[in-house]
């Protein structure tokens, strides 16, 4: 027993002087299976970069531990002593007791509001079973499922009043059903954008000539032009002051007023009579002589409360007698948090990456490609682990103005800046991008604490990003970097009605996100009757197989049901006809009726562009493979004619673009349809594309 004791807590030291002993459970638990665990742990260990981090896992594990131990008669122990080759009843065995643990944790925390401590508590345990599974401790494959929580809207949409939700004939309840389990931990809108639709449409008469849509994309575009101007001129301002101070460090006669500064600094007199001295080297010249002497004689940074010349430097009354501040020196220096806020401003309207992928921007993350294009790289954060992101951006190739800075000149400039920091930055931040001096006192160690550079919160970069909002709105709106990156995906999607388009602005991974800006949120604003009465009609094509669908996305389940009704009557009646009076695979219950304007009874019509909110199309969608490849053929087509037309000349397409990318997806996302997708794409690739030689393509030419 003292030889397996002496294995289980052998070398089980991490990085911040902590033994764990694993000995608590090696009565009960097999020795094969705990010398994995210390193995698994030393290997996690290794990872950790904060103490708390190390206690929060342990604990977790310990938990887990605590829970195999009672049970040693358990399936599982069998495998792990006997070394079975049944895999798949091993893999049921262990998948059980992960079951059994999960309900564990449920049992121990059974309130709704406790759903967030559920799923913490199984944070460390799914990272040592990661690990077990590496070194085949245990089969590969298991889950250890959380609880899912109840997503909000985003601030600001939480929090709308009584009366906005009855002006768009919605609760509150049926937004919430609206939003889809998100890949996406950075979307949000603000409170003021949908108060300023809801004060224009109760202040706007009914019979005016009113576009909520177009008043939106206005709001939004002059709001992200108004805050990336304001960013762009401020670090252009802020890159003439680092210059500037280098000019001054290097001026000779700058810098001997600067010598002679430093020696009233150092002299032993009594402050008083150190007036007239005073007065020699500052006056008419703080700043210029500040600066040069924090260069020369401080390396570039601001003096520490704990240095004696702190408080001769930053005398109230000799302040305000050579007229120089702290935010004056800091900004010549290169270390002001609100210039880095302006950056990271910059940067994220240029890139449109997450707030939380900026903040963590490294300083590798810029790579020049050649003398045309350079690539910014960031890390998206997932549920399910990181993602590798980038975005090609062109050089610039003007002289350096507001207009003309780049992500590039941004990127380098803050490189430059943080050098001064390297020799004093707290480890876990040296490589980071924005690093200045942050906080007070950071702790290292135990009872020990030192002042030293860091990375600026996500906190301070939010309060400074207000003061930024101020200055660029002249004190009208105030929002979060969170907001405006929702609002400029929402933009994307108001302008293109393509949720492809969001999709790639945003860096999702699924249309899923793409939908919610180009669909949604237009359906509930009532910003486009065409594009709603579509989507209505879009919804009963699509889902009359679905059990309770209508409750489940929040739409009116007696106006679904009339829908569906009618789609499957006309299924019923007309399935043959249908078939046989197609166009991009909608099918046209009498083409000849002359329902549309400009067409005539008994002749065919040839307004194909208004066949998807047309009253004559049919409530189904024939799952055949022609009907498949005729979407996608028509989707290409359309794609093409995207990237020819302007947007006003391609606007009348833009409900079949919807169309056809919603069919798509949703075909591409359902295992079920995949042998039908895969021949559909055959038949599409080897069939000449009738589309082509139509009406999109010859207005082109013509």
């Amino acid at each position: 027993m003292l030889e397996i004791a002496s294995n289980f807590s052998k070398d089980v030291k991490i990085n911040f002087s902590k033994n764990r002993d694993f000995t608590l459970y090696s009565d009960t638990l097999p020795q094969k299976f705990l010398l994995n665990v210390v193995d698994a742990w030393q290997m996690l260990s290794a990872t950790f970069k904060s103490e708390s981090t190390e206690k929060t896992y342990y604990e977790h594990i310990s938990r887990w531990l605590a829970f195999l131990k009672e049970r040693p008669k358990h399936l599982v122990w069998c495998y792990v002593e006997l070394n079975s080759i049944s895999i798949q009843e091993e893999f049921l065995a262990w998948q059980n007791l992960l079951t059994e643990y999960r309900n564990y944790i449920l049992e121990s925390y059974p309130k709704v509001e406790q759903i967030k401590t559920r799923n913490n508590k199984l944070v460390g345990v799914r990272k040592l079973l990661e690990y077990l599974t590496y070194k085949k401790a245990i089969p590969h494959g298991l889950i250890l499922n959380g609880w899912k929580e109840d997503h909000r809207l985003g601030q600001g949409t939480t929090f709308l009043s009584n009366d906005f939700y009855q002006l768009i004939n919605r609760s509150k309840h049926d937004l919430q059903k609206l939003v889809d389990l998100l890949d996406d931990n950075d979307i949000s809108l603000d409170e003021d954008v949908i108060s300023f639709i809801k004060h224009t449409l109760e202040y706007t008469e009914d019979d005016s000539d009113f576009s909520p849509t177009s008043l939106v994309i206005t709001s939004l575009q002059s709001r992200a032009s108004q805050l990336k101007n304001e960013a762009a001129k401020d670090y252009f301002s802020y890159i003439k002051a680092t210059n500037k101070a280098k000019e001054w460090a290097n001026d000779i006669k700058i810098s001997a007023i600067a010598d002679t500064f430093h020696k009233v600094m150092l002299s032993n007199d009594y402050p008083h009579s150190k007036k007239h001295l005073y007065d020699g080297v500052l006056e008419g010249n703080s700043i210029p002589v500040l600066v040069n002497y924090l260069i020369r004689y401080n390396e570039g940074r601001l003096l520490l409360n704990e240095d004696p010349r702190y408080g001769l430097l930053w005398n109230a009354e000799r302040m305000v007698q050579y007229n120089y501040n702290r935010e004056v020196i800091r900004w010549h220096l290169g270390c002001s948090n609100y210039a880095i806020v302006c950056a990271f401003t910059f940067i994220l309207l240029e890139t449109n990456a997450n707030t939380t992928s900026i903040w963590e921007l490294k300083e590798s993350d810029l790579i020049d490609c050649d003398i045309n294009y350079f690539q910014l790289n960031w890390t998206k954060r997932r549920q399910r682990g990181h993602e590798a992101k980038h975005r090609i951006l062109p050089m610039r190739v003007d002289k350096l103005s507001p207009q003309t800075l780049t992500v590039r000149d941004v990127f380098i400039h803050q490189i430059e800046c943080r050098k001064k920091f390297l020799k004093n930055v707290f480890e876990r931040d040296r490589e980071y991008l924005f690093i200045n001096w942050h906080k007070n006192h950071i702790k290292n160690g135990v009872n020990k604490h030192i002042y030293v550079p860091t990375r600026p919160t996500l906190e301070c970069f939010n309060r400074i990003f207000k003061l930024l909002c101020k200055k660029a709105s002249n004190d009208v709106w105030v929002t979060t970097p969170k907001a405006i990156r929702g609002s400029a995906l929402l933009l994307t999607g108001l302008i293109t009605r393509d949720a492809t388009a969001v999709m790639m602005e945003g860096q999702h991974k699924s249309l899923n996100m793409g939908k919610r800006y180009t669909y949604h949120y237009p359906e509930i604003w009532l910003q486009d009757k065409e594009i709603r009465s579509f989507l209505n009609w879009y919804q009963a094509l699509l889902t009359i197989n679905i059990e309770g669908f209508a409750e489940k996305i929040g739409i009116d389940p007696v106006l679904y049901a009339e829908n569906k009704e009618l789609a499957i009557e006309l299924h019923q009646k007309e399935t043959q006809k249908a078939i046989n009076q197609q166009f991009g695979g909608i099918h046209c219950i009498d083409p000849t009726a002359g329902v549309q304007p400009g067409t005539k009874v008994g002749s065919v019509c040839n307004k194909v562009d208004r066949c998807p909110t047309c009253a004559q199309r049919r409530g189904v969608f024939v799952t055949s493979t022609n009907n498949l490849a005729n979407v996608i053929q028509w989707h290409e087509t359309l794609q093409q004619l995207k990237h020819v037309l302007n947007d006003d000349d391609f606007y009348k397409w833009r409900v079949w673009h919807v169309f056809t990318t919603l069919i798509i997806d949703t075909f591409l996302k359902d295992p079920t349809h995949a042998r039908l997708v895969r021949r559909a794409n055959e038949k599409a690739e080897v069939t000449q594309n009738p589309y082509l030689s139509l009406i999109p393509v010859n207005e082109v030419i013509t």
